[in-house]
């Protein structure tokens, strides 16, 4: 008998199965694919080393801006040999930990067989507490031609061996942006097309239009607005668009599906137990628990923030909820990052939502362009926009270089709820990024 079997070993599930085992819990681990889940293996990770690889092509191509020439030769199986290098050195890295935390793992599919029991290749598993963690997969389009081979997800995508030479984005989301931005300063000619009137269509409007203005500068081709009706070829593929009521043709290599993610909630044997859910996600309250005790869901698969941090730290609440141990994890604001040239960050509420709610809001602005670091670096690309109610921050979007590091200058101050007075009391370095966001703190107060 287990204290904690977790089925899914991401970052929700194998973070939760390491800080139990901590806390002198008898913990299962058991996974139907490989550790670290779609993060490591297929999302996150692989991701952001293909992002390395391109930071550095845009930066050589800025070479000339800074006195220098420079020439290069760009080797994609080296890059995809590296890639592979880092997946699988962490792997090996959370295996390890794992061991040493004494979590046994068990590799295959786990299936519920009633609130304490879980069956994994004919043998059965007992637990006080079952945690469900089974992550998310990539969604589908069942139009004429969407099931042609060349016709793939972000994970095929990112197992390619070969650079095609057109892509075509179907679905203008992170994943989606993302892929194209890294894609195309690889070389390929990147089109992206999105049904909804901008990328990235839960952000800032202010911050998804200037970015969508920052790619289309460096040579993507987005299209919003449009639908993609069908897929015709075979070596060569091409897609039909409908955009501003006439119809076009794109032709490519190779279509990525980057439409959304959808909860991995089927075949698991949750309707045996009686738990409560739809193709949304399974239902859960604020610990993660489900209408059966005894069984937890946390990341993806509840279908709520679907951001590997998220997974983590709704594991930690589980946990501090079955040791009842409080914490104060606010997951009202998680921040979030969109990896693309420039980096996109945000937390809280957009401009449009604080609208909607009727709230009376004030708006801080600064831009990277008036900040003496940004200039001598060159990277004087876009602003830091905050957003206060009462004194108090409710959202931050930063889109520019390195926002996804200034975004956790917004943390401390919105989870504890400090106030813009007390908050542009704050000494700021000079010369430094951070200076960005301390000048749109102050114009809070104008």
């Amino acid at each position: 008998m287990y204290d904690i079997i977790i089925l899914g070993a991401g970052p929700g599930g194998y973070e939760l199965a390491l800080e139990a085992s901590k806390k002198g819990l008898k913990v299962a681990l058991v996974e139907a694919d490989e550790v670290g889940g779609t993060c490591l293996n297929y999302g996150c990770i692989p991701t952001k080393t293909y992002y390395q690889n391109a930071k550095l092509i845009n930066d050589l191509t800025k070479s000339e801006q800074l006195g220098m020439t420079v020439q290069y030769t760009f080797a994609f199986e080296k890059v995809f040999r590296r890639k592979e290098k880092v997946v699988s050195s962490l792997k090996e890295g959370i295996q390890f930990l794992l061991t040493k935390a004494k979590v046994e793992l068990i590799q295959g599919y786990g299936h519920l067989v009633d609130k304490n029991s879980v069956e994994v290749n004919d043998s059965l598993y007992q637990a006080k507490y079952i945690v469900i963690a089974t992550g998310s997969s990539s969604m589908t389009l069942n139009l004429p031609g969407f099931h042609n081979p060349r016709v793939i997800s972000s994970q095929q995508l990112l197992a390619l061996k070969d650079l095609p030479k057109r892509l075509v984005v179907i679905g203008g989301g992170v994943i989606g942006i993302e892929m194209a931005s890294i894609f195309h300063s690889f070389g390929c000619d990147v089109e992206v097309i999105e049904m909804c009137e901008q990328i990235l269509p839960t952000l800032d409007q202010e911050i998804a239009k200037r970015l969508q203005s920052y790619l289309k500068q460096q040579g993507i081709k987005i299209y919003t607005n449009s639908i993609v009706h069908e897929i015709a070829g075979e070596n060569e593929l091409i897609v039909t668009v409908s955009s501003k009521g006439k119809e076009e043709h794109k032709v490519c290599d190779k279509v990525l599906l980057a439409v959304g993610r959808k909860p991995n909630v089927a075949n698991m044997g949750l309707d045996c137990v009686g738990i409560h859910y739809s193709n949304k996600g399974i239902q859960v309250n604020d610990h993660f628990q489900t209408n059966v005790a005894n069984i937890f869901a946390i990341g993806d698969v509840t279908g709520k923030t679907m951001l590997a941090h998220m997974a983590t730290y709704s594991g930690y609440r589980v946990l501090n909820y079955i040791l009842q141990e409080k914490d104060t994890i606010n997951f009202n604001f998680i921040p979030a990052c969109v990896f693309t040239f420039p980096e996109v960050a945000t937390i809280g509420i957009t401009e449009e939502e604080a609208r909607k709610m009727n709230l009376e809001i004030t708006i801080g602005k600064s831009y990277y362009r008036a900040n003496g670091k940004a200039v001598s670096m060159n990277e004087t690309e876009g602003f830091v926009k905050i957003i206060a109610c009462n004194e108090t921050i409710v959202g931050v979007h930063i889109i520019g270089y390195d926002a996804s590091i200034l975004i956790h200058e917004a943390l401390p101050l919105v989870n504890e709820k400090i106030s813009i007075t007390k908050a542009n009391s704050y000494i700021h370095a000079h010369p430094t990024l951070s200076e960005v966001f301390a000048i749109a703190l102050k114009e809070l107060k104008k």
